[in-house]
């Protein structure tokens, strides 16, 4: 490629939370990377995620760079707001930028491109695509003239809708092939290797003793992925890329040793989805990552694609963590789900998991179409099996999210065609802004596709935790509950409370994870002065026989704690509705979603069991479906 290509391209991150994400930013490294060497040296990366300047300092920068081309890495749709503000403003300030997004996002092309300031959705694999759209760039003088350009959607000149088809994937071996000097130009290097390692070390490795072997002393945690995409279409879950794609274990281990030669890294978190699956590349990736006495985290990998054996093997080479995304005890649930996996292999492999002393942790995703109280009780029977397996397992260290519906899954088109979300424009776009910036556990956000009213939604959450508390105390005693508890991390700071706990009938007792954020601790708090902190969510962590005991009431609880969370005008209309409900007693069986319950999503959308929306644009197929 010719080295005189002088125009500017930023690739920008948004923030994705209301705290920085501490995992690098991958996908717009790759972007910068791949430009860089096809010779557009003035490429640079804008992490606005990390950094967090201020909107008008961002609009500032912007203005003083002036990119020809500015990319906005959107991963998630809960951003659309942010991103609809940043569009609009560049739009106006540099009206000749050309502004392309990429990530799950885009699969709103239709709205982000009639709605906001973003001239082109980046719907392939942006390795390739950023590549091929910027060099038609320098030649194209209407928009028409991208048409050949796969993996991108825009709008041409009569207002018409292109998505263009989707472009080869890379080759395996050029997968986040990342040119990391990018970060040290900015001393993000050292943020992500050194400032986080701390944080790292305690979320990730904390429960593994070969963490404080004295040749691990002052090691590093990097960061890397090992594959691409996932073999799985869970119907929650959006992605662009089809199947699974791992890299060759000789390039994975390069970059281990990059990490390892230049920045001292001893421990590795491996941000894989899908990790393992292919047991051929797993056997040579075990026997290579041995030779590099480093522990390692795993972040995702397939509950049906592991053994005693393969847990044992990996433990061997150094693993510490391996995190599998269940989301059910339920087999009817899973099925909805369409995770292709059993409730057995989920008991499973946290059975093997334990007996293997690798850490593990419960994910669920509750709420999908055709949740019900037998299924939620399958679940709580899941996890009370779980930390019944050892007196080591945090039984407070789960993570429970409520299915959330975002475009391109076929639970997003379920919402659409049984009149959750609007079916126009403005109905999407009103959704999009509706949950930007709000996580899945947001009570006010989240859509209710069961048959229940929603305050027994929330309190399934409640349900879920208290039960699996109790199920520890019944099995384990409450001596070791409480020990459970001070190891935790999270906990460094009690340790000065278990003499008082010992001495006392409910004491410090649960935490999950988020219950005392904003909370008060210098001093052992009792049940009042938590009610008196107005987190009542506390009060069932800190004191869950007590919420055991007045179990019949928890509704009540869950109605109080409502009101903290999102006021009394909510909590209400949630009251109401719930009391509809109990009059009417209207049951499972009688309701119109009964089918759901027995299907996959993906089935019941494409198979046209909820009627098609006419006024949809066909162009924007393949996005809604996803690949």
């Amino acid at each position: 490629m010719a080295n005189n290509k002088n125009l500017k391209t930023i690739i920008v991150t948004i923030p994705l939370r209301e705290q920085q994400a501490a995992y690098p930013p991958i996908g717009s490294l790759s972007i910068v990377t791949v430009l860089r060497r096809a010779g557009y040296k003035d490429t640079h990366l804008y992490n606005i995620d990390w950094f967090r300047p201020s909107f008008e300092q961002i609009i500032d920068h912007l203005k003083k760079e002036q990119p020809d081309i500015l990319g906005i890495s959107a991963v998630v749709s809960t951003s659309y707001e942010y991103t609809k503000k940043l569009s609009l403003e560049i739009k106006r300030v540099l009206p000749q930028t050309t502004i392309i997004l990429g990530g799950n996002m885009g699969a709103s092309a239709e709205v982000l491109l009639k709605r906001t300031g973003v001239d082109f959705i980046c719907t392939g694999e942006g390795d390739r695509t950023s590549v091929d759209f910027v060099n038609r760039w320098l030649t194209a003088k209407t928009k028409s003239d991208y048409s050949d350009v796969k993996g991108i959607s825009f709008l041409d000149e009569n207002e018409k809708l292109i998505v263009t088809p989707y472009p080869d994937l890379i080759d395996a071996k050029d997968i986040y092939d990342i040119d990391w000097s990018l970060m040290e130009e900015t001393g993000e290097m050292d943020i992500y290797m050194e400032k986080l390692a701390p944080l790292a070390l305690e979320s990730s490795f904390f429960s593994d003793p070969r963490r404080w072997e004295p040749h691990r002393k002052n090691k590093t945690v990097a960061t890397i992925v090992a594959s691409k995409g996932c073999v799985a279409r869970c119907t929650f879950c959006h992605r662009w890329d089809p199947g699974i794609r791992y890299i060759p274990v000789p390039v994975v281990m390069q970059r281990v040793d990059y990490f390892i030669k230049n920045y001292g890294a001893g421990f590795i978190i491996f941000g894989d989805e899908n990790f393992g699956t292919d047991k051929r590349w797993l056997d040579e990736f075990i026997t290579e990552i041995k030779k590099r006495d480093v522990l390692w985290r795993v972040t995702g990998m397939r509950v049906n694609c592991i053994s005693p054996e393969w847990i044992a093997k990996m433990k061997d080479a150094g693993c510490s963590t391996i995190n599998m995304g269940m989301e059910s005890g339920s087999q009817r649930m899973l099925d909805i789900m369409e995770k292709k996996t059993t409730a057995e292999q989920n008991k499973n492999a946290v059975k093997w998991a334990v007996e293997n002393n690798v850490h593990t942790i419960v994910q669920l995703v509750i709420a999908m179409p055709g949740e019900s109280p037998e299924t939620i009780k399958e679940s709580i029977d899941f996890t009370s099996y779980f930390v019944g397996l050892s007196p080591k397992i945090d039984p407070n260290f789960m993570s429970i999210n409520y299915a959330q519906a975002l475009p391109g899954t076929p639970l997003y088109e379920t919402a659409r065609r049984q009149g959750f979300i609007g079916q126009s424009l403005d109905d999407e776009e009103d959704y999009l802004l509706k949950i930007s910036d709000r996580d899945a556990r947001d009570g006010e956000t989240y859509i209710n596709f069961t048959d229940y009213p929603q305050l027994m939604l929330e309190n399934w959450y409640f349900e879920i935790c208290t039960r699996t508390r109790i199920a520890y105390i019944k099995k384990w005693g409450i001596d070791r509950y409480i020990d459970s508890l001070l190891r935790s991390p999270r906990f460094k700071n009690l340790k000065e409370a278990k003499n008082y706990l010992k001495k006392h009938d409910s004491g410090y007792y649960a935490d999950p994870a988020r219950s005392h954020e904003n909370l008060n601790i210098e001093d052992v708090p009792s049940i009042w002065s938590l009610f008196r902190q107005n987190t009542i969510s506390s009060v069932s962590s800190f004191y869950p026989r007590f919420f055991w005991h007045t179990r019949y009431f928890s509704i009540v609880f869950t109605l109080l704690n409502t009101i903290r969370k999102y006021g009394k005008a909510h909590a209400m209309k949630l009251l109401l509705e719930f009391m509809k409900w109990k009059i009417q007693d209207v049951m499972v069986s009688n309701q119109t979603g009964k089918t759901i319950k027995y299907l996959s999503l993906r089935k019941l959308v494409n198979n046209n069991f909820f009627p098609e929306i006419a006024t949809d644009d066909p162009a924007m197929a393949p996005l809604r479906k996803g690949r």
